[in-house]
């Protein structure tokens, strides 16, 4: 006897029947409590981190006006939706046990058979959770999910901190900076169960234009808030109608500290809160792309990590018609590749590695006398080019600072890029050790101008 035909399956049945709440709890997802609605700090929103570990997985779940649970993620824009978004999405990113692509399938078909399952398990495994449910109000106009991090944030009225690194009262009121500098309260009791309280300062990390992250500092400290998501977040200044330029530092003191210096127009200012990872990559680039910027200044610092993070942007903002990338990163040697079906860009760059080298070589000549120019010392300190494959090609750069900043821009030289780069080192390490270096220099003036106007008694 032939067995009855399962009814097929849709998107719209799927959406009725299988709740997200039930299917997050059931995959082993755990109510944050603590992070939760409904309540005038929390909004309406409920927080589930997968296995009690936020950095493992996290979504926020809220019920929408039309009663429909929906989720989205904070470490991920596209991470939201429905059900349907919630399976398609962790089946593309594999993340969590229990929900797989299905062999020979495409992804939709992969999204039904997972709901299957789920629907097909007894109702007791499901783990229904009608209290859970009814206690998840439904959302208004208006509100939004706010950061633990961000309720213990204040309006910038504690400056002490910035001040003491020589940045200036009128710094700090501009227009530019509004907003994106903020005080951080941190409470609690000492081991003998004393109060204390500490006002820190604290710089916004954004991510698409939504506050992900803080990055706390003060004298002797820096970390980053709880529950920051700054793998891809940058520290933004304002930006306006006929911005045109963006400034990338490693912190933001350095880009305070370079609007004080130099006070240009029509710029904004980002920092990577010193690391720059590929996702950071990408939100320069979307920045730039949003806001049709044509200048991207280089602006950190005059060190070996500094040059390194010019090439990992550079190599990250060129055109998609000469994709690069960072091969390797040895101790002592950096490879660089480059695929282009113009070999002009090849022989132009390399024509340039020739020259460097020979300026090399003659220098060390003239140290070490006329050695063979096989030596190992000597071959170490060159950049070497060649021609992999078709359309393929690969630099080795030595990891000493003038072997970076040449190879940097020259390869910006070269190469078309996305947007016009520029290189901007500061003298000194970095670009706050610049401001404290011109402070300390024309003190010892102002002091005299002083004097010379003070009267005699």
């Amino acid at each position: 006897m032939q067995q009855p035909r399962e009814p097929e399956l849709n998107f719209s049945q799927v959406k009725k029947d299988l709740n997200l709440v039930d299917l997050v709890l059931h995959l082993g997802y755990q109510h944050n409590r603590a992070k939760s609605g409904p309540s005038p700090d929390k909004g309406k929103f409920h927080v589930f981190d997968y296995q009690g570990n936020p950095n493992l997985d996290q979504v926020i779940i809220y019920k929408a006006p039309s009663g429909d649970y929906l989720y989205f993620s904070r470490a991920d824009d596209r991470d939201k939706g429905s059900v349907i978004d919630f399976f398609k999405y962790r089946i593309e990113n594999p993340r969590i046990v229990g929900i797989v692509a299905s062999p020979g399938k495409g992804i939709w078909g992969s999204v039904i058979d997972n709901a299957k399952r789920f629907l097909n398990l007894p109702e007791q495994q499901r783990q229904p959770s009608p209290a859970l449910q009814a206690a998840i109000e439904p959302v208004k106009h208006g509100d939004q999910y706010v950061p633990d991090f961000l309720l213990k944030t204040t309006p910038l009225t504690d400056k002490r901190y910035l001040l003491s690194r020589g940045l200036s009262e009128e710094t700090l009121v501009n227009s530019c900076f509004a907003g994106r500098i903020l005080n951080h309260i941190h409470e609690g009791k000492s081991k003998d169960g004393q109060p204390y309280r500490f006002v820190n300062t604290a710089f916004p990390q954004l991510y698409k234009d939504r506050i992900v992250g803080l990055e706390i500092k003060a004298n002797g400290f820096k970390g980053q808030a709880a529950d920051s998501l700054n793998s891809s977040a940058l520290w933004l200044s304002n930006s306006g109608a006929k911005t045109h330029t963006l400034i990338v530092s490693e912190s933001a003191i350095d880009s305070l500290s370079y609007f004080q210096l130099k006070q240009p127009n029509n710029t904004m200012y980002a920092s990577t809160s010193g690391n720059l990872t590929n996702n950071k990559v990408g939100e320069i680039k979307r920045l730039v792309e949003s806001q049709n910027l044509k200048t991207v200044k280089l602006a950190f610092d005059n060190n070996m990590e500094g040059h390194l993070f010019d090439t990992k942007l550079i190599t990250g903002l060129a055109h998609a018609s000469t994709p690069m990338r960072i091969e390797r990163n040895m101790p002592g040697l950096l490879t660089v590749s480059i695929y282009s079906d113009q070999e002009k860009y090849f022989a132009s760059l390399h024509r340039e590695a020739k020259n460097y080298n020979q300026q090399v070589t003659e220098g060390y000549y003239q140290v070490a006398g006329r050695e063979p120019a096989t030596s190992s010392t000597l071959t170490s300190e060159l950049i070497i080019a060649s021609k992999e494959a078709e359309n393929s090609y690969r630099f080795h750069i030595p990891k000493r600072l003038e072997a970076l900043a040449f190879f940097n821009q020259a390869l910006m030289n070269a190469y078309p890029m996305t947007v016009r780069l520029e290189m901007d080192k500061s003298r000194a390490n970095d670009w706050n050790d610049q401001l404290k270096e011109k402070i300390k220099d024309i003190q010892p003036t102002l002091e005299q101008n002083t004097r010379r106007r003070t009267p005699k008694l």
